[in-house]
């Protein structure tokens, strides 16, 4: 693995490095993003981010919203599966959005350099979105944390930025965390849930809707959509799981 730039800012030292064809962008030793324009989806954890937008046809989703950029890899992948919707990626890290551009090809019209938390406590209460991904993480002593809990106030702020049919999806440290937030989505009106993940990976992804959630809809549309048939195979890798507590 090869150094391609590195830099001490504000006691962050932040690192982008080449591994084979891929681009890595790690913070403080945490390994934040990953991406191969030629092997977009490539048993990375940020498929299980980007993927499950497949449960809504792709026709239906003007505008995505993605708390936490890091390097930006999710928002190249949404580019792939939907092309024609509007995503917009809030970042509170001025130098995560630099390297999103420089060093991933992030175009520059889907970033906004912003305190997500603070943000979404003052957005126009009219502003909402299909999809929202809420993958707010930081990092203490060199592993990740999630930056705001999965409890009822930050719950309510994602659904209330939802359209009645949209769709959430929330990366939780582990299967522990996002089983214990299963009460509060259900609470905040998301009626069916699924669990993503991958072996290499402790991280659960929780997939919420107030909608089913149709396994064969989902697997349809990865068959269409315009993507290399071994890409298509990395991304049936993905475990999903019924959400206990929630209807799948």
């Amino acid at each position: 693995m090869s150094v391609l730039w590195q830099a001490d800012v504000d006691g962050t030292r932040y690192s982008v490095r080449q591994h084979g064809q891929s681009v890595r962008l790690y913070s403080n030793s945490v390994f934040h993003s990953q991406w191969n324009a030629d092997r977009p989806f490539a048993g990375g954890v940020w498929d299980c981010l980007s993927l499950p937008v497949l449960y809504r046809s792709p026709e239906s989703v003007e505008d995505v919203l993605l708390l936490g950029v890091g390097g930006g890899a999710v928002i190249q992948q949404l580019g792939c599966l939907l092309p024609e919707a509007r995503v917009t990626g809030v970042e509170i890290d001025p130098v995560h959005i630099d390297i999103a551009q420089q060093w991933f090809g992030v175009p520059a019209d889907t970033l906004l350099c912003d305190d997500a938390i603070r943000w979404m406590r003052s957005r126009p209460r009219q502003q909402r979105a299909d999809i929202v991904i809420d993958d707010l993480f930081g990092h203490a002593d060199g592993e990740p944390e999630r930056a705001v809990a999965l409890d009822d106030a930050w719950v309510e702020e994602l659904a209330d930025a939802l359209h009645d049919d949209g769709l959430l999806i929330v990366n939780a440290i582990d299967g522990r965390e996002l089983q214990r937030a299963v009460p509060v989505f259900r609470a905040a009106g998301f009626r069916y849930g699924r669990r993503w993940s991958l072996p290499s990976y402790h991280n659960a992804i929780g997939v919420l809707s107030r909608a089913p959630l149709h396994s064969r809809d989902w697997s349809r549309r990865l068959d269409l959509a315009d993507i290399p048939a071994v890409t298509r195979r990395h991304a049936r890798t993905c475990v999903r799981q019924g959400l206990r507590g929630l209807d799948g």
